[in-house]
């Protein structure tokens, strides 16, 4: 199905300039330095290819040349009027003898004067003149080509707009003298269903990070233990050759070509590509909306893509009939994404998921109503900017270690997959989620929404958004508690010194509280009658009122549980972050009305 996808995206993509498909035997190369030559066959110069990027980072400029790739193993396999220092110019790589460069310098022009004849073209001689004379004790008179090191390079004659390998008549001479398909297996194509020459090895895939960068296989055979009925390497998955050039064509194109921007994003060690079967506004603006949540309006400058990005983002908060703006037919238009991982020299495959985009909204939205919950920060607060009410997820997955390390990869990849399917959260998230509470006795806004969502979608809680008067969970009550009396301590103090406390109840009891309750509530009750005794006496009775409704539901012969297990550890910090922001909310309140 994943091959079968791309083979049908090549077609679309191929119609689309922008993303410089290219046709059987020709593919796109990134081009470092141009050797100019006189008609002749003089050298001119060797120039810089590459091209500053809006950073001012020099990089190979992208041009099509004649061949799908270059040739892989250890032997001598020379390109046509392409290719690296070694064959173009004899440079000897590091760590090899004089004779390796020259005797792949050599199979480079042998080469090209065989086709001389049959190409006649003026610019292909000049070049086989300039093999001819060329010798690599030159090659020190140019500096260029130690700062592009293993970069491709092209000829082009002075004067020319376009490197020589497009002029017309060689390209016609390449079309016609392709590599023929005569001595090829027959068979039916897993992917068209018709008989086809059977590809012996699939193409190579570019653009996977961690993968190795000549690329890496999608579909290989490498072992006799993965093959039966007598088919070796490839023929045990026969694909057609053309139907392997055009899925490996649209695969490469979005990962490496110009376009790759709006169709990849990385998750770990996992580079993900997705794509739609026609164009859609959801394409052009999934990366951002992925990568950012939310928050994606304002980090993109593009504002026509702020512009999709708002529609999007609308259609999410308002719900299906918003889809039209979209899409046209959302329920007809295929979404699909794939994630990838190295492998050695081959690929895994982490996961695949397709649907069609009404889908794909539907489940969206049910990850932002399962994690929605009452924001830390509505609003900007100094060179913080205001919490998402759509989270990117790598936000969920940054709070399940500390600043600075890499979370999980595995765990990215089930992240995302659980979001797109509204299949229920990894509880490895939960538990990460709770061990960093524990540690940091903290809880913010991404970490309550975390542990709401899983709570709601895996355990079949009823949670609110904000405060619920109405839960009578004992962990809910408790967590409840401990906020209102970590509030008590700091409006206590502050009354007593003038000042703001340091270190409150939270830092000492909160992991203790959490998880072995009857172990501190006892002891942090008493704290507090220390603490009200400083509070001005319509204050203290607001406390006590709040107390009260918090411990008159708990059932007085049960007490205070001994242990809490992971679900009930959730709904007491979800207890305490609910609390906390009602205290807060309603200090922010009344200090809005003093003000006004």
């Amino acid at each position: 199905m994943i091959l079968q996808s791309l083979y049908e995206l090549y077609g679309r993509l191929a119609d689309d300039p922008a993303f410089e498909i290219s046709e059987p035997g020709f593919s796109p190369q990134k081009i470092s330095f141009k050797i100019w030559l006189h008609p002749s066959g003089e050298l001119h110069d060797i120039l810089d290819a590459r091209k500053p990027n809006e950073k001012g980072k020099m990089l190979p400029d992208r041009i099509q040349v004649l061949g799908e790739s270059k040739p892989s193993g250890s032997g001598i396999n020379p390109c046509f009027l392409w290719d690296n220092q070694t064959y173009l110019l004899g440079r000897t790589p590091d760590g090899k003898d004089a004779s390796f460069a020259q005797l792949r310098f050599e199979g480079f022009r042998e080469k090209h004067l065989a086709a001389e004849e049959e190409i006649n073209s003026e610019s292909f001689g000049a070049v086989c003149r300039f093999l001819e004379k060329w010798s690599a004790e030159r090659l020190s008179g140019f500096q260029i080509l130690n700062e592009v090191g293993t970069g491709f390079g092209v000829f082009q004659m002075v004067g020319a707009t376009r490197p020589v390998h497009e002029s017309e008549d060689i390209k016609r001479w390449w079309r016609e003298n392709l590599p023929s398909n005569e001595a090829a297996d027959m068979g039916q194509c897993l992917l068209t269903g018709e008989s086809a020459p059977i590809a012996r090895l699939h193409p190579k895939i570019k653009g996977i990070a961690g993968a190795q960068s000549a690329g890496a296989s999608l579909v290989s055979f490498n072992d006799a233990a993965y093959e039966s009925y007598g088919k070796t390497q490839s023929y045990n998955s026969p694909v057609g050759e053309d139907a392997a050039f055009r899925y490996g064509t649209a695969l490469n194109a979005m990962l490496n070509g110009p376009k790759s921007h709006k169709h990849r994003m990385r998750i770990g060690d996992t580079t993900c590509v997705f794509w739609t079967d026609r164009e859609s506004l959801v394409e052009d603006i999934f990366a951002e909306f992925a990568s950012d949540g939310s928050h994606a309006v304002e980090q993109v400058q593009d504002p026509q893509v702020r512009q999709k990005l708002e529609v999007f983002l609308k259609a999410l908060r308002q719900g299906r009939e918003a889809d039209a703006e979209l899409d046209s037919s959302p329920d007809a238009t295929r979404f699909y994404l794939l994630g990838l991982a190295p492998n050695a020299a081959r690929l895994s495959v982490r996961f695949f998921y397709q649907s069609s985009l009404s889908e794909l909204l539907s489940n969206l939205r049910a990850h932002r109503r399962d994690l929605e919950i009452i924001r830390e920060f509505e609003s900007p607060v100094g060179k913080r900017r205001a919490d998402s009410d759509f989270p990117a997820y790598w936000e969920f997955l940054r709070e399940t270690v500390r600043q600075g390390d890499d979370p999980s990869p595995l765990l990215g990849g089930a992240m995302l997959r659980s979001i797109l399917e509204a299949t229920p959260y990894p509880e490895s998230l939960f538990t990460a989620i709770l061990r960093r509470v524990h540690i940091e006795r903290s809880v913010n806004y991404i970490k309550a929404a975390a542990i709401k969502s899983v709570l709601v979608r895996n355990h079949k809680k009823s949670i609110h958004i904000m405060l619920d008067q109405e839960n009578k969970e004992s962990s809910y009550l408790l967590g409840r508690l401990f906020a209102i009396l970590e509030k008590i301590q700091e409006e206590g103090h502050r009354e007593q010194t003038g000042r703001s406390l340091d270190k409150t109840i939270r830092e000492t009891y909160f992991s203790t509280a959490c998880s072995t309750p009857a172990a501190v509530f006892s002891r942090i009750e008493q704290l507090s009658t220390h603490h009200r005794r400083h509070l001005n006496p319509g204050r203290k009775v607001q406390f006590d009122r709040m107390i009260a409704d918090v411990k008159w539901p708990q059932e007085p012969s049960v007490g205070i549980k001994k242990s809490h297990n992971l679900e009930e550890q959730g709904l007491f910090i979800l207890g305490y972050y609910h609390q906390r922001r009602s205290l807060f909310s309603k200090v922010e309140a009344d200090s809005a009305v003093a003000t006004a």
